[in-house]
């Protein structure tokens, strides 16, 4: 897409990452990327997924799996990630199966098409950050009704002490049971473990949330009381989050599932 450019210059690797911890890497880590964008003056969200939809044309044709969001803020405060973010108008979220997919479409990109990038972008893009993706839940329902533009809830959270992440894993798995037991389904929860692009970040993970509909969301949100008093406080007993923000996501492209 245009302005990768932008983004592979303020890609940074972080210095608290341990080296062990990204060898430990299996196909299960999906890569996901975050654009914070502007839209330009003249220009609509409609430009900015017509222009999204033409690289993913090419990386369709170059057999890379590589999809792509648009995320646009429903409540998101004033939370700043860092300066020049007071303009941010919407995210663009890209994610690959693994990082050998990740770096197989950043090489595409930058020997066959970085030259192409028109001046005339729909969008600028000056901040990214890159995450390694734990799927804790997937419980997306292919027989009930999938939204166009679908809620997606963003937290940054932080491990109690002596609390590993795979019990923090586990604990959001028996929640979901609960939930599932109460009839509230049809979301996923992924933990994502700051990977690039993170500064002076002192937090263990990010949590995303989705509701493959806003009618599911709302039957959460109407009936997660009765199990908020057990599981839930179970869940604020190993992590700490802060920082809630929702947007409504929607799918531009998709070469893998």
């Amino acid at each position: 897409m245009n302005n990768r450019i932008i983004k592979i210059a303020l890609l940074v690797l972080l210095p608290f990452i341990a080296v062990d911890a990204i060898a430990q890497e299996t196909e299960e880590n999906v890569r996901m990327e975050y654009l914070l964008c502007s839209l330009n003056e003249g220009f609509t969200f409609e430009d900015v997924i017509s222009d999204a939809k033409e690289y993913g044309e090419k990386v369709s044709a170059d057999g890379s799996m590589y999809n792509q969001f648009l995320l646009r803020p429903m409540l998101v405060g004033q939370r700043l990630v860092g300066e020049g973010t007071e303009n941010i108008t919407h995210i663009i979220a890209g994610m690959w199966p693994n990082g050998e997919e990740m770096y197989k479409e950043y090489g595409n990109y930058v020997n066959n098409y970085i030259d192409q990038d028109s001046e005339n972008n729909p969008h600028t893009c000056r901040i990214s950050y890159a995450t390694m993706d734990q799927v804790v839940i997937d419980d997306f329902r292919e027989n009930e009704t999938t939204d166009q533009r679908y809620p997606i809830q963003l937290a940054d959270c932080t491990l109690k002490e002596d609390v590993s992440m795979e019990y923090a894993m586990q604990v959001q798995k028996d929640v979901h049971e609960a939930a599932l037991a109460n009839d509230m389904g049809g979301y996923g929860v992924h933990f994502q473990v700051p990977y690039l692009g993170f500064e002076d970040v002192e937090i263990d993970f990010i949590s995303a949330v989705w509701w493959q509909s806003f009618e599911h969301r709302g039957n959460m949100a109407m009936n997660y009381y009765k199990i908020a008093e057990t599981h839930g406080q179970s869940m604020n007993s190993v992590v700490s989050c802060k920082n809630d923000r929702t947007y409504f996501a929607e799918r531009i492209f998709t070469t893998w599932e």
